[in-house]
């Protein structure tokens, strides 16, 4: 569903990276804090849908148990209603009108109504002394408390779909703002640097298309302990366009995620315990997770 929202957001994340890598670099005059701001503002969008569609799948969940319970309460009542007034021809032939084909909610809510407003004018069934009722706990007043249910969360779908359609609204504005520095950038980056110069590489690695398929394997290409306590790792994968690096120290049971979501393909840390430590990465593109790459052990000093 959100497949064009990572890429767009990725892609924001790399063109703040390569102004960070190239401080010349500054599109549409923008800085890299401005940058930041822009994805910033897109992922609380995001955040802000999602929630409002949640919302909106709870309401629409309840308004159907609603509906459901109001056209149960319809087709039991009916032939309640016409078997006690076959000897009443007026009031036989009245509820003989009453509309009994609901499929949508609206109509269910329109059925009830009907029934509620005839019901309320209906005489006492012949030979009886008290007003109608369907049975001992189905009188009119539970007929309509069933549909003043109904009526009153079919309103608060409807205030649930508006709060959803101003997220949605919010956040493919948030988005078309985002791709539109994104494509400015490009732009700017291409025709600022010459090819082949160390800053176009940079420019031109931002990716440009979403991914067709997940990434392959990530491979741990170089992973040493550079001094006393310090860790260097690099890593890529063909298709990779982020990486989550995962580690477990001397005597844990499992691997902990130490860095989340990263655009570098190089981890340096320092300020680790003596022992053997491992490592694995996960690549990851807008298509999902790549397979993780084979676990790499650094004996650190």
């Amino acid at each position: 569903m959100f497949e064009l929202f990572d890429f767009s957001v990725l892609q924001g994340r790399y063109v703040k990276g390569a102004m960070d890598e190239i401080p010349s670099f500054r599109p549409v005059g923008k800085t890299p804090a401005d940058v930041q701001i822009l994805i910033d503002d897109t992922l609380a969008e995001r955040l802000v849908f999602q929630t409002s569609n949640a919302a909106r799948d709870l309401a629409r969940g309840e308004l159907g148990e609603k509906l459901d319970a109001a056209h149960l309460a319809c087709v039991q009542v009916y032939p309640i209603m016409k078997i006690q007034f076959r000897n009443d021809p007026g009031s036989f032939s009245a509820i003989n009108r009453l509309p009994v084909n609901d499929r949508t909610g609206g109509q269910t809510i329109a059925r009830m109504e009907a029934m509620t407003i005839l019901w309320g004018q209906l005489p006492n069934p012949p030979g009886s002394a008290t007003a109608f009722k369907a049975w001992d706990t189905m009188d009119k007043p539970a007929f309509d408390a069933v549909l003043t249910t109904a009526k009153t969360v079919a309103a608060g779908v409807g205030t649930v779909d508006q709060d959803y359609e101003l997220a949605q609204g919010e956040l493919h504005e948030a988005i078309d703002t985002l791709d539109d520095f994104v494509t400015a950038a490009l732009v700017t980056g291409r025709a600022q640097f010459v090819e082949e110069s160390a800053e176009r590489e940079v420019i031109d690695a931002i990716p440009t298309e979403p991914a067709q398929q997940p990434p392959d394997q990530a491979v741990i290409s170089a992973a040493t302990s550079p001094a006393a306590g310090s860790v260097h790792l690099e890593y890529d994968a063909d298709g990779g366009t982020s990486f989550d690096v995962l580690h477990k120290g001397p005597g844990a049971a499992a691997f902990a995620v130490v860095a989340a979501d990263v655009i570098v393909t190089v981890y340096d840390t320092a300020g680790l315990a003596a022992g053997s430590h491992d490592y694995k990465v996960i690549p990851r593109n807008s298509r999902g997770n790549g397979p993780e790459s084979a676990v790499s052990t650094i004996v650190v000093a």
